[in-house]
């Protein structure tokens, strides 16, 4: 007899629950994956501020950010949005995915771009501060929490790209 899964898991989840376990508690990301991560998102937040077709990739790095970022505020309560960053930044990246499928090219302004990089360095900021395990366990949220959005189980307010 098969057993009922809650939900299918779509792909491979980055870390798994013995990288938050053996992840530093204290100390933050090391320097290496920081600018890793970070070169990513900055490399696809100037693919959709400058290129009529930015790929695929440019936006989910910068949809990732976001999505950590609300992770981050929501889930695990380790900071406050009152200026509303990611609300503005998830509005932003939501309609310019919408007009680039429907007119077949990217039309970001420079009022959504804006908003974009305050989010990014947002994000920026927050992973030079916070520790690793807390990094990492925001990233298996934030996959967790995709999955279940692709499985049809999504909250309120949430936008899909």
């Amino acid at each position: 007899m098969k057993r009922k899964v809650k939900y299918q898991k779509r792909g491979l989840l980055t870390y798994s629950h013995f990288h938050e376990m053996f992840a530093d508690p204290v100390k933050p990301l090391s320097q290496d994956k920081r600018v890793s991560y970070l070169i990513k998102i900055y490399e696809g937040l100037d693919a959709l501020d400058s290129m009529m077709h930015p790929e695929d990739h440019h936006w989910q790095n910068v949809a990732d950010a976001v999505n950590m970022l609300t992770t981050l505020v929501t889930d695990m309560a380790v900071m406050e949005d009152p200026a509303g960053v990611i609300r503005d930044a998830t509005k932003t990246l939501h309609g310019a995915w919408k007009r680039e499928q429907s007119l077949g090219y990217n039309t970001l302004d420079e009022v959504e771009v804006e908003a974009l990089r305050t989010a990014v360095a947002e994000y920026a900021a927050v992973m030079e501060t916070l520790p690793e395990r807390a990094m990492v366990r925001c990233h298996r949220l934030t996959e967790k929490r995709m999955q279940e959005i692709l499985n049809g189980k999504r909250r309120e307010g949430d936008l899909v790209i």
